[in-house]
Order: structure tokens, then C-alpha cells, then sequence
């Protein structure tokens, strides 16, 4: 599985937990916070926008992937929740969102959230309303309500002054990068995609989200992934390149995949320096697999024996650590017994 690709009980017996206290969360590590965001609740009557549910909350969670904060994706919240008796797009009222948080910090494995994100919107002749509160789930107390409210036509902008406006309460750093301008259609397109769990129906939406806004980074992205995951790789070039100039906030995961494509397309080079590219954001076993590949493939084998042992020593368990330690031969074998 390349890059960007989504990760991946019991029916939920509703705690008779009291409500939270607004309060002063205890702190936290900025570094080790790691939020899950449930879907936003419509307090309007207008069944048309059951797209802004999931999409605000998607929306949310790239911009706090961009200040730094680890988010608990899409696909593993809503296996958790239909797992706990709830449909994937549910916002269940507190107490049932408390014991959500509980049960996924209490298994064994997978993300264990910090906080719990809670939102809501209404709309309301032309203009929107959006709130959202943070739940610490050490302490189970909540801050208070944070709300803005703007045109329906600027949804995209109203959610990044929500987002900023949760930040600061939060504490969290200034962002990264930038977040894009993007037409409200291209946005709500995006979203269904992002929602859509048939894979051939999500590429589909993606392709016409860019279509609609060609210079959609996230929506090539995010189709550009599916491309590699099915070994589209000259479909999958394509999309990257109207990603390129600003892939924020998935810059690292953009590089794994470019150099995943590139390697296929037998271009070690340029797989090489994507490779090293996404090393400088975060350090990965991936990363350095695909960098040790590419290097092999332009006949460097002491180093790419050095990029197999770096990513043995990042993630031991990695499978794809077997992989080039065949393509290495007896010579890797014998080196990466002696790594840790």
C-alpha cells in the first residue's frame, strides 16, 4: 500500500457518564496529540447538505494535519463506529461520543486518540453557522463551543476561520503551508468523494472535483493515490503533476507516491530524490525502502544497503523490509542480523 492510502466490536453501551466541564485541558505534548474528529452535526432542517457532515469534518481534520496534530482518518473512525453499533456517519449525543473515545483509547491497537472534536452547522438564508468544541480525553472536560459564521458560498473559508479559532484555543502552532482557495461546487465534490467507499465511484468524483478546479492539489492527490494503489502509474503521473505545486497538507505522503511512480516508470533518479524528499518531513520506513529500491536500480547497492537497514531500524515490522532484502541477496541477509 502506497502513501496516501486510507489505513485501516460491540455495540456501545451508553455510559451514564456526567456531561463534561468546560475547562482548561490538562496540557499535552503538541507532538503527541492525536484528535478524532466525529461527523459534524446539522442542527438545520435541509437534507441536501448531509454531505457538509463528513466533508467538515474531513475538511478540519487537513487543516489540523497541517499544524502538526496527528488525526485519526476517515476510514478507521467509521469502521469504529459501525463496529460500535453506530452508522459512520453519526454524530451521537455526548455521553455515546464520550464512550466512543474511551473504547478507542482503551484497544490494543491502532490510533488512540487525545482529544475528541465535536462540530455543527446551520444554515440559514444564504449564510452558515459552524461550531466545534475539543474534548480531552484524559480528563474528559470540554472546552467551550467555538463558532464562526459566514456566506454559503465561502463555506471552505468559514471552516479555516473555525479551524484557526480552534487552534488557538487548542494551542497548537501556526500551519505549515497554506490552504487553497477552492469553489464551493469542487469542494463539495471533494468531499463526496472522500465519503464514497466504492473506490471506482471515489476516483470518479475526484477526477471531475479537478475537472471543476483544475488546480485542486488535495482532489489529484487524493485520486493520484488511488491511481498508484491499482499500478495506474502513468494515469497516476498525471494527476500528481496538478498536485505538484502545492500538496500541503499531505506533502509527504505526495513525495512517497511520485517516488513510487517513478521507480515503476523506471526513473530511479527522480524516484531517489522524491524519496529523499519525503525523508525531510518525516522519517519512514517507506521512505527509505523506496529510496533503497531506486538506489539499487542505478547500481548503488552499499547504499541501498544502508537505506534497508535505516528502515529495518524504523520499523522492524515492515513487510516490504523482505522485499529488498531478496532483491539485495545473501549480502543483506547476513549485514541486517546485526541490526537492532
Amino acid at each position: 500500500m502506497i502513501g496516501g492510502a486510507a489505513r485501516l466490536g460491540a455495540t456501545i453501551l451508553l455510559a451514564a457518564a456526567a456531561t463534561p466541564v468546560a475547562g482548561a485541558p490538562a496540557p499535552l505534548p503538541i507532538a503527541g496529540r492525536t484528535y478524532l474528529i466525529l461527523p459534524f452535526e446539522n442542527t438545520g432542517e435541509d437534507p441536501s447538505l448531509a454531505w457538509m457532515q463528513t466533508g467538515l469534518a474531513r475538511a478540519l481534520g487537513e487543516d489540523l494535519l497541517g499544524r502538526g496534530a496527528t488525526v485519526v482518518d476517515d476510514e478507521e473512525r467509521s469502521v469504529f463506529l459501525e463496529g460500535s453499533g453506530l452508522p459512520a456517519d453519526s454524530f451521537p449525543a455526548l455521553a455515546s461520543a464520550l464512550e466512543v473515545g474511551r473504547r478507542m483509547r482503551a484497544r490494543a491497537g491502532g490510533i488512540r486518540p487525545d482529544r475528541l472534536l465535536l462540530g455543527r452547522f446551520n444554515l440559514t438564508d444564504g449564510g452558515i453557522v459552524l461550531a466545534a468544541r475539543a474534548i480531552d480525553l484524559h480528563t474528559e472536560k470540554a472546552r467551550p463551543w467555538v463558532s464562526r459564521q459566514g456566506r454559503v458560498a465561502a463555506l471552505l473559508a468559514v471552516e479555516q476561520d473555525l479551524t484557526r479559532a480552534l487552534a488557538q484555543d487548542e494551542a497548537l502552532p501556526e500551519p505549515r503551508g497554506r490552504s487553497a482557495d477552492v469553489p464551493l461546487l469542487a469542494f463539495e465534490t471533494y468531499c463526496r468523494a472522500m465519503a464514497e467507499p466504492d473506490l471506482k465511484g471515489r476516483l470518479q468524483l475526484l477526477q471531475r472535483a479537478v475537472h471543476e478546479y483544475p488546480a485542486y492539489a488535495r482532489a489529484a492527490y487524493q485520486g493520484a493515490a488511488l491511481l498508484a494503489r491499482e499500478e495506474r502509474w502513468g494515469e497516476a503521473a498525471d494527476l500528481l503533476k496538478k498536485a505538484a505545486p502545492e500538496p500541503y497538507p499531505y506533502e509527504a505522503e505526495f513525495h512517497l507516491i511520485s517516488a513510487a511512480v517513478a521507480l515503476a516508470r523506471n526513473d530511479p533518479p527522480t524516484a531517489a530524490a522524491q524519496a529523499r524528499r519525503a525523508l525531510q518531513f518525516a522519517e519512514t520506513s517507506r521512505a527509505h525502502l523506496l529510496l533503497g529500491r531506486a538506489l539499487l536500480a542505478s547500481g548503488d547497492r552499499p547504499q541501498a544497503l544502508a537505506e534497508l537497514e535505516k528502515a529495518q531500524s524504523v520499523d522492524p515490522a515492515d513487510p516490504d523490509v523482505e522485499e529488498l532484502r531478496r532483491a539485495l541477496g545473501g549480502e543483506a541477509t547476513s549485514t541486517t542480523r546485526r541490526s537492532p
